[in-house]
This record gives structure tokens, C-alpha cells and sequence, in this order.
């Protein structure tokens, strides 16, 4: 009662001042409430901030791996494409130059060069192929094909030991001649034999699988089909020479007696 009574008499005397004290308690008491709701928000808004700069870390290393998926996938076609074309069509079409354009006449008489070129140009081109696939097993820790990298092993070292064996053939009339044509021969149907084997290896872990697979058997069917062609040429015109032999020793014989 006594509190109240001097609180009266005080804002009867100095109204301006009690006024004042009461308008800075309730400015002060505003800032304070103030200052908690800023606290409040910005205490909600830290999570919030992280949680924004996960977001775009984690999209940003998703981006960065989708990149690296999309190139990685067409080195791989890149890496499939030119074994196929290296490996699988150049060196089988040499072969096929080797074997049926060797005896026939002499206005064919550049088989040779045409089955170096063919040989030539596929090991090259096979060999970037082998390096590429390579370099994706290396890459990929938890991607490794091991058969299919130790066929391409196998087979660019067989094909490597082919092209320095045709730099040192023995001449024609040598003795060794022929155990060399036959050396050379079985290695180089060995490696194309490992070649279709392998290409089929790598295409069985390659996207879009099936296609791959129909490209290559079509390369095969006109290969084999060539192959077969020229193989009944070739034993029709060796019957019609040795159907011709022994008219043309007669008809020698009859003139010289």
C-alpha cells in the first residue's frame, strides 16, 4: 500500500519521467524478445544451410560421375569398334588373300601386296583397339573382364610374334621354306580363331549386347561366304587344269613321234 501510494505521488510530481522509465522497460523488453526471435531463426536456418550445401555437393558429384559414365561408355564402343574392324575384318581378309589368290595367274600377281597391307593395317588399328581396352581395365577396379584380358593379351602377343616372323621368311628355293609356310600358317589360324573368340567375350559385357552381336555375325557371314566362294572357284579351276594336263601331254607326245 505504501509502494503504490509513493508510485502516485511520484507520477503526479514527474509524470514525463515515470513515463520515460516505463516506455525504456518496454523498449528493452522488445529488443530482448527481438534478439531471441533472430536467435531462433537463425538457429533454424543453420540446418537448413547444410542441408542446401549437401544437396548441391551431392548433385555436383553426381554430375561429375554421369560425365565420366557417358565418356567411359564410348570409349568403350570406341575400344569395341576397332578390334572388330582391326582384329576382326582386316586380318581374317588377309588371310583369305593369303589362301586364294597365292596360285592364281601372274595378272593376280599382287596378292602379296594386298595381304601385307590387310595385315599390316589390322594389327595397327587392333593394337590402338588392345591399348584402349586396356587402359578401361586399368581405370575400373570393379570392372575387369580377366578372360577377355587374357585373350586380347594372348592374342596381340601371337599377332605381334606373326609380323616378325614375316620379316624373316626364308627364300623360295630354301629347305626350310616349307616348314615355315606351315608355322605360318597354323599361327595365323590360330589367332583368328582366338579373335572371333574374344570379340564375342568382350561383346557379351557390352551394352546393347544383342546388336553387337548381329553386327559381327553379319561380318562373319560375308567373310565365311567369300571364303566359300572362293574356295569352289579355286577347286574348280585346279580340276579344269588337271583335266587339261594330261590332253595337252598327248597331244606333245603325238607330234613328237
Amino acid at each position: 500500500m505504501t509502494y503504490s501510494y509513493w508510485l502516485i505521488i511520484l507520477s503526479l510530481i514527474n509524470p514525463l519521467h515515470f513515463i520515460s522509465i516505463q516506455a525504456s522497460k518496454e523498449q528493452l523488453s522488445f529488443l530482448n524478445h527481438n534478439n531471441d526471435v533472430q536467435q531462433r531463426i537463425l538457429h533454424a536456418s543453420t540446418p537448413l544451410r547444410h542441408t542446401e550445401n549437401n544437396e548441391v555437393t551431392t548433385n555436383l558429384r553426381s554430375w561429375k560421375g554421369q560425365i565420366f559414365s557417358h565418356r567411359r561408355h564410348h570409349v568403350r564402343n570406341a575400344h569395341g569398334i576397332l578390334n572388330m574392324i582391326g582384329w576382326g575384318t582386316l586380318l581374317p581378309i588377309g588371310v583369305i588373300i593369303a589362301r586364294f589368290f597365292r596360285k592364281f595367274p601372274v595378272e593376280y600377281g599382287e596378292w602379296y601386296t594386298l595381304h601385307v597391307l590387310c595385315q599390316t593395317s589390322g594389327y595397327i588399328i587392333g593394337t590402338i583397339g588392345w591399348a584402349v581396352g586396356l587402359w578401361l581395365g586399368n581405370s575400373s577396379k570393379h570392372y575387369t573382364l580377366k578372360t577377355h584380358r587374357i585373350l586380347g593379351i594372348l592374342i596381340f602377343t601371337l599377332a605381334t610374334i606373326q609380323i616378325l616372323v614375316a620379316f624373316v621368311q626364308p627364300k623360295r628355293e630354301d629347305e626350310c621354306r616349307k616348314c615355315w609356310e606351315i608355322f605360318h600358317q597354323c599361327l595365323g589360324y590360330t589367332v583368328i580363331a582366338l579373335i572371333v573368340a574374344n570379340i564375342f567375350q568382350g561383346i557379351i559385357h557390352q551394352s546393347h549386347a544383342e546388336k553387337w552381336k548381329w553386327i559381327y555375325v553379319g561380318i562373319l557371314a560375308v567373310l565365311g561366304f567369300v571364303a566359300a566362294t572362293l574356295e569352289i572357284f579355286r577347286w574348280i579351276f585346279k580340276s579344269r587344269i588337271q583335266q587339261q594336263m594330261p590332253t595337252f601331254h598327248d597331244s606333245n607326245i603325238h607330234n613328237f613321234t
